[in-house]
């Protein structure tokens, strides 16, 4: 299509014009005087016609053209200005009328021997967090509508909720919240409620003028929450809104436009993701390195990737581009420029850097990876969302002892109103509690509302009959005509969070006695594993296993002397060895060259203590206390493979148990946990190791530290052009169709998941295949591989003999809490912490038959090996009744008596009456623990999308209770 547009002349036109119109005629009554007049009009208004559409036609030719085409109005001679470097000049168009390069938001930069036309500004991410944040400025609506909230008085309050409270009825401070409240520019739009209770646009874009906005009025209203239990999953309920549908057919819904957030930069006023001046970043790569000195030959155009595989081939050096930029195309007018140079323009291109993995680099965003700086910001969001959470706590506590709460009522036209039956019902009890209703206790609408819910929930049916049914509190606003705004998407909360709030700390209760157990009771067999680096350690868990009765004992080291002690120290009769291997641990300093890392960077003792500092460490029983472990491409791996395989060859040891064969972060596809925090067990996985990265960054083009797991949140926006995955936006962000991501970075996370599994995998049957040569009668068990990351708690632990041949025992991914441990078939691993003691108590009371009356389970390994040897003696001394000195049978009877009488508390007797709360232990009385039954929660659990059941047993339960 052409870009010129023929124009007759204005006195063409409007002779014409004239000629059309007034021969002939009397000018429709005017008199003959008006004509020149008339004439002189309508030539000035053609001129104004004409001038007009010439400037659109500028305007077109100019906005609207690539870049390349101006690159080459340039005419570039290379001869006399030097090589030129360009991006992908075709894709760039033209967004502002400015002159030259910076319409098109690009300016030039001469750089030794090269000029390049790169991004006039970049974004930049200032995670430093030196700004204090502002408390006040990180409030989403609903929380300044809650402050609000409590500030008001009764008159106010029958305001809020009858007619809208504006500006006018408030004080000075009340006024300033209510303006932070009120979105502007406020714009709304309406639609129409169809039949079948849809919406369909109707107008949209209607923005208030200033002084409408002040007649703007702010409502407060209730809607119903319903709790559906969902079909087929026996204890599982999913949370339906009324606010959700659509309205009443045949009405107009007016929607307030102006949501908060989109794109949103800041977090709790820290302005996060900046536009600065395009620069050139700091870099790993030194580019005034001697191998960069040289120069290199400028193709037309060429892909960033093969041009830096070029500049490698030139310098020795390894350097690849991030996948989203690889495929990006340089253009080049000229022959050869400075290889520094070249480097330096790429980066500046893609507003980017190269960062050293390994022995390799690669051109990315940054020095700091994408995902880890993601997961800091999200830390960092977090601690203030739980300070602002205390704050929402509090105002919902004094708004609901106000009293006034009651006065928020149902819209009068709402069909979704509940009838006087229900209202009566609805609220009422102990404070917090939820209404249990039927289908008949619901209306005709209430009923069909539910229907129409299953229609698009289709794969999660729900019924009404056993759902709960609370009050929800909504704000909206009522427009200067007196229209009511639909329920803005920021609830107030529902009723029993009004209800149960309360900001007062929560007391613990004291502790309570269990009695003792005695493992002769139990014929199954008990193992117990611990932790034995050298030959004292081993002497001493030998000493203690035959002192508490037990018949077998895994002896977890990688030293031949403890070994060999340990053997030496158990009477064949009596007490069995074997060795127990966690073929990854982080055993200690020694390890340290072969430590593997988080996505936060930290090592295994760095990501312990980081997780003891979260205020979920004492509340997660299910998340194991791990040290953390060595990366599984080290040197230090393989020569672990070495030693188990001497160490399985030593005389009289009873076989080899392989626990913990995949480290945190190695199982596979990423679960999300709703009852552990995604970022609290971020903190835990590893597989971040240099080396790891490297592999990985060879095979699929990018570091595995810019790739962000699901679940994790920030505040603010982070995503950086070139560079853009949807992971990276914030909570409050919306996608609005530009700046597409790359499309495989949606599965990447995936890809690295699977990838690190298959590493584990083939790692593992290295060592299996080392431990097969130790002969055909010798016994390897080795626990359960579940399939998914955060999967792996200690409920779901069973241990599998396996023999040469056998595939590795993996357990399908599934959702967390919905497989049960297959009792009466394996061996089960218990793990004692020093912040879990009451589970490992319970199973031990079923097994010897003081509680509970299933199916038997086969024996257990009870693994201590994240307690120290004082933790565990405390343990097993709280926990198990000893032997009498003749039953021991032991040589070491004195040396055993020295170590009880230095680890015993002074004066205990055979029963413990009392555990302190210091302790870390859980103690019950044997009344605590009869019929056993498990309480189940299955809300606290998803996998992905999906919300199991947890029909009973040890799978997925939050604790052992007794039965009615």
């Amino acid at each position: 299509m052409s870009n010129t547009i023929t124009l007759e002349s204005a006195d063409e036109f409007a002779g014409r014009q004239e000629d059309e119109d007034l021969s002939g005629e009397e000018c429709n009554g005017r008199d003959s005087e008006s004509v020149p007049q008339l004439k002189a009009m309508r030539i000035s208004y053609i001129i104004a016609i004409a001038t007009a559409l010439l400037l659109r036609c500028a305007s077109a030719q100019t906005t609207g053209q690539s870049l390349e085409t101006f690159v080459q109005s340039m005419h570039w001679n290379p001869s006399t200005q030097g090589p030129l470097m360009v991006l992908e000049p075709g894709a760039v168009k033209k967004k502002q009328t400015a002159e030259g390069l910076a319409g098109y938001e690009r300016m030039r930069v001469s750089l030794p021997g090269l000029s390049a036309i790169v991004p006039d500004t970049m974004v930049v991410i200032d995670d430093s967090l030196e700004q204090a944040p502002n408390m006040y400025d990180g409030l989403p609506r609903h929380s300044k509508v809650l402050y609000l909230m409590t500030t008001l008085n009764a008159d106010q309050w029958e305001a809020i909720t009858g007619s809208g409270l504006g500006l006018s009825q408030l004080t000075r401070d009340q006024k300033a919240v209510l303006n932070s409240i009120l979105p502007r520019p406020f714009v709304y739009s309406t639609f129409q409620v169809s039949n079948d209770h849809d919406v369909k646009p109707a107008e949209a874009g209607i923005t208030l003028s200033d002084s409408d906005q002040q007649a703007v009025r702010l409502h407060l209203e209730r809607t119903l929450m319903l709790m559906l239990p969902v079909v087929g999953r026996p204890n599982s309920v999913t949370p339906r809104t009324t606010r959700d549908d659509g309205g009443k057919p045949g009405e107009r819904v007016f929607h307030c436009d102006s949501e908060e957030g989109f794109d949103k930069r800041d977090a709790f006023g820290i302005n996060m993701r900046q536009t600065r001046p395009n620069q050139q970043k700091p870099s790993g790569l030194d580019y005034r390195s001697s191998k960069l000195s040289g120069s290199i030959r400028l193709n037309s155009s060429e892909r960033i990737s093969t041009l830096l595989d070029r500049v490698g081939q030139a310098t020795g050096f390894e350097i690849r581009a991030d996948l989203r930029v690889g495929d990006l195309k340089m253009e080049c007018i000229g022959r050869t420029a400075p290889i520094s140079s070249v480097l330096k323009a790429i980066a500046l291109a893609v507003t980017g850097t190269y960062r050293k993995v390994g022995s390799a680099y690669v051109l990315t965003s940054d020095l700091e990876g994408i995902g880890t700086r993601k997961l800091k910001l999200a830390a960092y969001d977090s601690d203030l969302n739980t300070k602002l959470q205390t704050e929402e706590t509090l105002w919902r506590s004094q708004i609901y002892k106000s009293g006034h709460l009651n006065q928020l009522r149902f819209r009068a036209d709402d069909p979704l109103t509940p009838d006087d039956n229900l209202a009566r019902k609805l609220d009422q009890g102990s404070p917090g509690s939820r209404t249990k209703i039927g289908a008949a206790d619901l209306t005709p609408s209430l009923r069909d509302f539910v229907e129409r819910q299953n229609q698009i929930y289709q794969g999660q049916q729900t019924t009404a009959d056993g759902a709960y049914v609370q009050s929800e509190y909504q704000f909206s606003y009522i427009l200067p005509s007196g229209e009511l705004t639909r329920q803005e998407t920021g609830s107030l909360g529902v009723h029993e969070r009004f209800a149960l709030a309360n900001p007062e700390p929560r007391r613990i209760p004291q502790l309570r006695t269990q009695p003792k157990l005695d493992l002769t009771a139990i014929k199954e067999p008990v193992k117990l594993c611990m932790v034995a680096d050298t030959v004292i350690e081993a002497q001493r868990a030998v000493e203690q296993a035959l002192r508490y009765g037990f018949k077998e004992i895994w002896i977890d080291t990688v030293s031949n002397e403890a070994l060999t002690a340990a053997l030496s120290a158990a009477p064949i009769e009596k007490l069995k060895v074997s060795l127990a291997v966690r073929p990854f641990a982080y055993r200690g300093p020694s390890d340290a060259p072969f430590a593997d890392r988080t996505l936060f960077g930290d090592t295994p003792l760095e990501s312990l203590e980081r997780r003891k500092a979260d205020s979920i460490w004492n509340s997660a029983s299910q998340t194991p206390d791990q040290s953390g472990s060595i990366t599984i491409l080290s040197k230090g791996y393989l020569n672990r493979v070495t030693a188990v395989a001497k160490l399985s060859k030593a005389p009289g040891l009873a076989g080899v148990g392989i626990l913990n064969p995949t480290p945190p972060g190695y199982n596979g596809l990423r679960t999300t946990a709703i009852s552990i925090s995604g970022l609290y067990l971020e903190k835990g996985n590893f597989g971040f190791a240099e080396d790891i990265r490297a592999a990985f960054l060879r095979e699929h083009n990018i570091d595995p530290i810019d790739l962000c797991p699901p679940g994790i949140f920030t505040n603010s926006d982070l995503r950086q052009p070139f560079f853009l995955d949807d992971a990276l936006r914030g909570g409050n962000t919306t996608y609005d169709g530009s700046e597409k991501p790359d499309t495989t970075m949606a599965d990447m996370l995936e890809t690295f998941d699977g990838w690190l599994a298959k590493k584990n995998r083939g790692c593992l049957e290295k060592l299996l295949n080392a431990l097969a040569g130790s002969g055909p009668d010798f016994k390897v068990s080795i626990e359960t591989i579940p399939q998914a990351i955060n999967d792996a708690i200690q409920f779901k632990s069973e241990f599998v003999d396996w023999k040469s041949g056998d595939p590795l025992p993996e357990i399908a991914a599934e959702p967390l809490g919905s497989r049960q441990p297959e009792i009466g078939t394996r061996v089960m691993k218990v793990s004692v912490t020093d912040s879990n003691s009451n589970y490992p108590y319970a199973i031990l009371n079923y097994m010897a038959g003081n509680i509970g009356n299933g199916p038997r389970i086969p024996g257990v390994v009870l693994d201590m090996t994240a307690m120290t040897p004082k933790q565990v003696e405390a343990w097993l001394s709280h926990t198990l009744i000893r032997l009498a000195k003749d039953e021991s049978a032991s040589g070491s009877i004195a040396r055993a008596s020295r170590l009880t009488a230095s680890l015993s508390r002074p004066g205990e007797s055979s029963h413990v009456t009392s555990v302190g709360a210091g302790s870390g232990f859980v103690a019950h009385t044997k009344s605590d623990f009869m019929p056993w039954q498990v309480q189940c929660n299955p809300s606290r659990a998803r996998h992905r999308r999906s919300r199991p059941s947890c029909p009973g047993g040890l799978g997925g339960c939050t604790r052992l209770v007794r039965s009615a």
